[in-house]
Parts: C-alpha cells; structure tokens; sequence
C-alpha cells in the first residue's frame, strides 16, 4: 500500500515531537535566562585564558543540598604554552578526606624539570562526590590540551553524590546515575532538580546522623552492585581519556579502630571492644587474651572489630606482617565505608594494567615504610586526614612519577 508522502511527514513529525518540545523547552529557558552553566572553564574576558568556573561542582549535586562549596580559582592559557605539560589532578571525596584544605590551595604546586619543561598543574576536586563525577570530569578536559590526568577516586562510592541526592530515590540504578550527571547541564533538567523535587525527602550526607542507616555488608548485594559500579567507571576513565592516566591509591589508616562492625547485637560498641583489648593487653597473660579473643568470636564472629582486636595482639605479640593482614581484614569487614576497603584497591590495580594507564601506589609506598613498627599514624592527622608528613610524600611521588613518564616518552 503506497502511503502519501504527507501522511509519511506527519508519522515522522508525530514520532519526534516529544524531542522537538524538549528542545524548544530547553531554548527558551537558556533565553529567559534560567538555569545555569556547568562547564567546566568559562573563556576570560580577554579571550586569553580558560578560568574555572566556580560553580562547576553543581552538575554533580544538587544546589538545595550543597549551595555554596568553595572551589580554588585557576585559569589555564587557551594556547598551551611550548615546553610545557598540563596535567589534572582529578578527585573526589577520597582526596578531600585525606587532604581536607585542598580547596584552599594548590597541593601540588606547578614545577619545572631539569630539562626545563614546565608542569602545569590544573586541581580539580569535588568534595562528596564519587567515580561517577570523576568519569564526566575524565571526559570534559579532553578539550583542555590534557596531557595527563592524575585520578584519585575509590574510597566514598558508597556514599557520595549524585547517590545521596533527592534523584536518587527514584532512580538508583547505573544508567540513571549516568544520565543525571550527563544531563544535568541541561536548563530543564536543572528545573526538576531544583522545583519538582523540592518536596522530596532530604538526603542525609557525609557524616550521617546515625552511621547505623549506612552500614554495608562485606558482599552484601549493596556491596557488590557499588563494587560492580566502581569497576565500570574505571573501565569507562580508561577509555574516554585521550591522554595517558595515573591512577593513585591512597593510603588508609588501618590502625583505627573500626568504624563499625556488623554487629547482630545492635547496641554492641567498637570502641567499647578496642578499648578493653588494649588494656587485657598492656595488662594480661596470654592466656588471659586468648580466652577474651576467643569468647568474642564465639560472641560476634567474623567481625572487624574482632580482627581488629587480633591486630592488636599480634602487634603486641611483635608479629607484624600477621597484624597488618588483621588490621586489613578488619578494613575490609567495616560496615561503614568511609575508607577504601583492599577490595576497590585490586581493582584499581587491575585498572593500571590497560594501556594508556599507569598506577601510582602510594597506598603501598606508605604501608611498605610503616611496616617495620607499624607506625603508618606517623602520616595521618587522626583517621582519615593525612599530616604534612603525608602530602609532602604524595607530593614527591606524583612529581616523580610524571617527570619519569614524561622522560620515556619524549
């Protein structure tokens, strides 16, 4: 049956209206003026430079939970400069942990070689945010001239936006996390964040109220679906880079106590356990221990505070490289996962294998020098922050690493 070439218009028409309307949607906000822009560099009034744009971080989190977050100002020349490199240094809330004033300053300050090549060092940090910000932000320097991208992502994908944000009540899935963060500099969807969402429930964030509502079981199916995510992001990094990337794994502090063990007794402590260790401990026979050890697997088995205890003892014992395996086992089974448990450290390790990839361990650097005595405390403020001490070694080794990349390469 042959079909008139109107009616085949109209069919055509009536099939892309909705994307048409959308369209004209999204024209008319931009020219009434609502909304805002998320691009990551605004072009400077004297068309010479690219400056950050301050509010950036807002396609990554909604303004009603987070209105003002400060951002280091930084511009880069539109033209690269000749004998010079530019390198991001890309991170989310795993960076911001460990260095908490990175947003006030510039942690690795712009160098030049001994050849004379100078490194220009562009800090892009977004607190509270995960892999799936830094994927998008991987994406958006390839216009920038990037010549390398150091990444430091992994230790708050349980926790971090767009997750914790009122979308994700409703869509809680990989793709939907995908399609927010991609959208989100679009003006119409920046009106349903900010109206059509208002009378939703607010999200709590890091740090919660009760840490009890954000436990999450060692392979629980939460587990291993965040696991699953953060796998495919760093896949995904690998490949939308169009320049070489470092991935960093950073250190924890594994000598805290757990933050919280999964407890079939709710109103057991950690700290409660720790501190009566440590005093069996300084105070106790061994049989003494091992009888209290004993008991409190029999209690509450398979807990982290349970290996965190049986680090202390060995380390008590001088059976270092046993205590570090508890006090990482202990890592692992902690319920609330504020820190990078050896599980997304593996993976990250997996990651640097791809071409085009490269793995600064720094996590393995720190606990290599802490090993002898065990004394990784020496680098951090308290359990999450690291000292002078620590950014001054972080410093050191993403400098030294790019400057030996960079030298094998010219």
């Amino acid at each position: 049956m042959k079909v008139s070439f109107r009616r085949l218009a109209y069919n055509i028409f009536f099939r892309l209206s909705p994307i048409l309307i959308v369209i004209l949607l999204e024209l008319a906000l931009r020219f009434i003026g609502v909304g805002e822009s998320y691009l990551l560099f605004n072009k400077s009034d004297d068309a010479q430079y690219y400056e950050l744009n301050p509010i950036y971080y807002r396609r990554y989190m909604s303004p009603k939970q987070f209105p003002d977050i400060k951002i280091l100002p930084q511009e880069i020349p539109l033209e690269k400069p000749k004998n010079s490199y530019r390198i991001f240094l890309i991170g989310d809330q795993t960076l911001c942990s460990a260095f908490p004033e990175i947003n006030m300053e510039q942690i690795i300050l712009d160098f030049t070689d001994e050849d004379s090549i100078y490194y220009d060092i562009v800090q892009l940090v977004i607190p509270y945010t995960n892999s799936f910000a830094i994927k998008r932000l991987v994406s958006s320097i390839n216009r920038y001239e990037a010549d390398a991208c150091v990444v430091v992502t992994g230790g708050n994908e349980f926790y971090g936006v767009p997750r914790k944000s009122a979308w994700m009540q409703d869509i809680d899935n990989y793709w939907g996390l995908n399609f927010f963060i991609t959208m989100k500099n679009h003006r119409f969807i920046q009106v349903l964040d900010r109206f059509v969402y208002l009378k939703k429930d607010p999200q709590e964030v890091f740090p919660p109220r009760d840490p009890d509502e954000w436990i999450v079981a060692y392979e629980s199916d939460n587990y291993l679906e965040f696991r699953s995510y953060f796998e495919r992001n760093l896949e995904k990094i690998t490949k939308i880079s169009n320049c070489p990337v470092f991935l960093v794994s950073m250190p924890v502090n594994f000598k805290v106590r757990p933050y919280r063990s999964f407890f079939d007794d709710k109103e057991l402590r950690d700290a409660d356990f720790a501190h009566e260790c440590a005093i069996l401990v300084d105070n106790s026979d061994r049989f003494t221990i091992e009888r209290w050890i004993n008991d409190l697997n029999a209690w509450e088995p398979e807990t982290a505070i349970y290996y965190y205890c049986q680090a202390i003892i060995s380390e008590h014992a001088g059976k270092t490289e046993e205590a570090l395996e508890y006090y990482m086992k202990a890592l692992e089974l902690d319920a609330f996962r504020v820190r990078m448990d050896p599980q997304f450290y593996e993976l990250i390790k997996m990651s640097s294998l791809t071409e085009n990839v490269e793995h600064i361990d720094f996590r393995a650097r720190i606990n290599e020098m802490s090993l002898t005595d065990l004394s990784i405390n020496r680098y951090f403020k308290n359990g999450m922050n690291m000292n002078t001490c620590g950014k001054d070694l972080f410093t050191a080794q993403i400098k030294s690493t790019l400057i030996d990349y960079f030298n094998q390469t010219k």
